[in-house]
């Protein structure tokens, strides 16, 4: 009898962010979380780049009192978050003094799995993540992100995998952002692995080319370990197969341990919420098969179209979308996905508006192809090294410590007269990943407790705009 997959749900993170732009508050998370815990999830993911940085910039949230109220609620389930390797939950490389304290915090608050990868595979971004996990005594996965190119082959996958099982990992994640691995390829793949490494791995797959159901469907096949789904009401296109057509694959209903019942109770509860934030729904409202050639993300493509409609040129969007697998190419074929994506997104717009390939490169662009991201799979066109040759950049790649990051924060807070909080390690880290928006943030809740809207022992409230 075939193994069966243990389950992760994401409606909580992922769906959310694939759905409606990550702008679910808290608030509308918490009356359902008894349910979720009740479901028998391996775990449920709750945290990532995207959710720290959306609490603090949109939603008026710290994202560290977000994962308290998770803690204290789910009683049962474990809780995971997605860790962008040496960039963290920011958009740039961090110390190593950085990355150290922020997974202590996190694994002293709640989370118990970080899936850790690296943008562009370069295994020793997330090396020392890897460390930190276990150091901490938490579950460290190790991730390849999935693309397809001529360079990416079954040896290119398995050689980064065992480097990751050598690293420590506690488990192996394959995670395909832009819904590219196709059914039989996922068998062949997961077979691969299963046969050469001793960890357990998991799926973590997108629906957007309608490919996500039958992958995850040879993907248990092939003996994988867990899958990633979605709460039916926030799945499908940018998001993820829906969590009960998965469980109505692989379970008839004599021997399925999942309650159906309560699973639709949730599904009609996200149903009703996600009418609230109907304002941020993507405009793909069915699969996207031109995903498979140009291998662009869901959240990126929404994002790149309402740039162009801002600029007054939503009508170059085909342009731009075949622009980006061009500089996918000239990077060497990298995968798109947090922060390589947007670096190769500015670019293309850039090279859409000016009508120019290369004829104005970000500093972003620059230092990836400087190598200051990580290195790179392929080789970079000459075209555009020339261009970035030419561009005299100064690389200002030095990284600041925590030491270093404490004494800014220390100033700035004395020249905004902050007094009353920021004490911690956490409104230190707040600060680090977005300075700016942290200190309006700080700045609110000060305005908020004088109200009595703020609770500052406890940083809990609801801070008032």
């Amino acid at each position: 009898m075939k193994k069966k997959p243990k389950i992760t749900e994401v409606v909580l993170r992922d769906g959310q962010q694939s759905l409606i732009a990550t702008r679910m508050a808290v608030e509308d998370m918490l009356p359902i979380i008894p349910k979720i815990d009740k479901v028998g999830f391996s775990s449920v993911e709750v945290w990532g780049g995207a959710t720290y940085d959306c609490c603090l910039r949109f939603l008026n949230e710290d994202p560290w009192d977000r994962l308290k109220i998770f803690k204290k609620n789910f009683k049962k389930t474990k809780l995971q978050m997605l860790i962008r390797g040496q960039n963290i939950v920011g958009y740039k490389k961090f110390d190593d003094t950085v990355l150290s304290l922020f997974i202590k915090n996190a694994s002293k608050s709640g989370i118990d799995i970080f899936r850790t990868f690296d943008s562009l595979n370069d295994v020793t971004n997330i090396e020392s993540s890897i460390k930190f996990i276990n150091n901490n005594n938490k579950h460290s996965q190790g991730t390849i992100a999935y693309t397809t190119s001529p360079k990416h082959t079954k040896n290119y996958w398995l050689n980064l995998a065992k480097d990751i099982e050598d690293m420590g990992s506690s488990s192996l994640a394959i995670k395909d952002m832009s819904g590219l691995l196709r059914p039989y390829a996922a068998f062949e793949l997961i077979t691969l692995l299963k046969k050469n490494l001793k960890i357990p791995i998991y799926l973590h797959t997108h629906a957007t080319t309608g490919l996500a159901d039958a992958t995850n469907l040879k993907a248990y096949e092939a003996g994988i370990d867990n899958i990633d789904t979605s709460i039916s009401s926030f799945s499908g296109t940018y998001a993820h197969t829906a969590t009960e057509s998965l469980i109505s694959m692989i379970y008839n209903d004599k021997d399925n341990p999942y309650d159906m019942r309560l699973l639709n109770e949730i599904a009609d509860y996200f149903t009703s919420i996600r009418v609230k934030y109907s304002e941020y729904e993507g405009s793909l409202k069915s699969i996207d098969t031109k995903m498979l050639n140009n291998q662009v993300p869901g959240g990126m493509l929404s994002n790149l179209e309402n740039q162009l409609r801002d600029m007054g040129m939503v009508d170059k969007f085909e342009e731009l979308i075949n622009e980006i697998p061009q500089i996918r190419k000239d990077l060497g074929y990298i995968p798109l996905v947090t922060p390589s994506s947007q670096i190769v997104g500015t670019q293309a717009l850039l090279n859409v508006r000016n009508g120019k390939r290369y004829e104005t490169l970000t500093n972003e662009m620059i230092e990836l192809v400087n190598g200051n991201y990580g290195k790179l799979t392929g080789k970079v066109s000459k075209e555009l090294k020339d261009r970035v040759k030419a561009n005299n950049h100064k690389n200002d790649n030095v990284l600041l410590t925590v030491e270093d990051y404490r004494s800014l924060f220390k100033e700035k807070c004395n020249e905004n007269n902050l007094k009353t909080l920021y004490k911690n390690d956490k409104h230190l880290l707040n600060y680090i990943f977005y300075p700016e928006i942290a200190i309006n943030y700080y700045k609110e809740l000060e305005r908020a407790a004088e109200y009595g809207l703020y609770d500052l022992q406890e940083g809990l409230g609801v801070v008032i705009d």
